[in-house]
């Protein structure tokens, strides 16, 4: 099974960090909101995007269950391949040289789409 190291982890957060408010938007959800589907408050949310706090695992794994739930924002994580194959292994327990599943066929109108934040 994938293991991943926290160095992967960090890089993993800040990733998700940066695509934070592109997420958001396709989630149609304030910070607040998203604070509270994900059990953080809404200034945490204002400091991760802001670059000012950095994401720790467990509010990577909570954005990416609401994430999951939504099309639009699953699309842009995998057109984007936001957390790449290991992520995908890491959360499947899949071995390295076993691919992932992926369950969601991504429209080709969102492989180009550009967000406005």
């Amino acid at each position: 099974m994938v293991i991943l190291t926290e160095a992967e982890k960090n890089e993993m957060c800040k990733i998700v960090a940066e695509h934070l408010p592109k997420l958001r938007q396709l989630l149609n959800l304030t910070q607040a909101e998203l604070g509270y589907l994900c059990g953080f408050s809404r200034i945490r949310v204002s400091q991760i995007e802001t670059g000012k706090a950095q994401m720790s695992w467990s509010q990577l794994t909570s954005v990416m269950f609401v994430c999951e739930l939504n099309l639009s924002a699953k699309e842009y994580i995998y057109a984007n391949n936001i957390l790449g194959t290991r992520f995908l292994q890491f959360i499947q327990r899949k071995d390295e040289n076993i691919p992932p599943d992926i369950n969601v066929t991504v429209r080709r109108e969102i492989v180009n789409r550009t967000f406005d934040i």
